[in-house]
């Protein structure tokens, strides 16, 4: 091999570095933009999931008093429907009590 083969060749090598080195370049330039978008997605991400936890919090406290205002609910129909069987009690004993005077007034 003669000197300018040997120089040729190492032009060529240089020549495969140097292409190399601007396709690597090109190439972390592409996953650093490809970095720089999916950091800003995860900044976006973090603040979606703040603001639904803010809204899963106050959602929780609107849920806590709705079973509030149910078991004041149940407690007061519970309440009503012990009223009414006493009511029904009195009732059916006035009746009889009717029922009886007209039977004993008749007699």
């Amino acid at each position: 091999m003669t000197d300018e083969q040997r120089l040729d060749r190492l032009e060529r090598i240089a020549k495969l570095f140097v292409r190399a080195g601007l396709r690597e370049r090109r190439t972390r330039r592409g996953l650093e933009e490809k970095i720089d978008i999916i950091v800003d997605y995860q900044l976006a991400n973090e603040e979606r999931f703040a603001k639904n936890e803010d809204r899963f919090s106050r959602l929780t406290d609107v849920v806590n008093q709705l079973a509030q205002v149910q078991t004041r609910s149940e407690q007061r129909i519970d309440s009503l429907a012990e009223a009414q069987m006493r009511t029904e009690a009195r009732l059916e004993s006035f009746i009889a009590a009717v029922e009886r005077d007209r039977h004993g007034s008749s007699n």
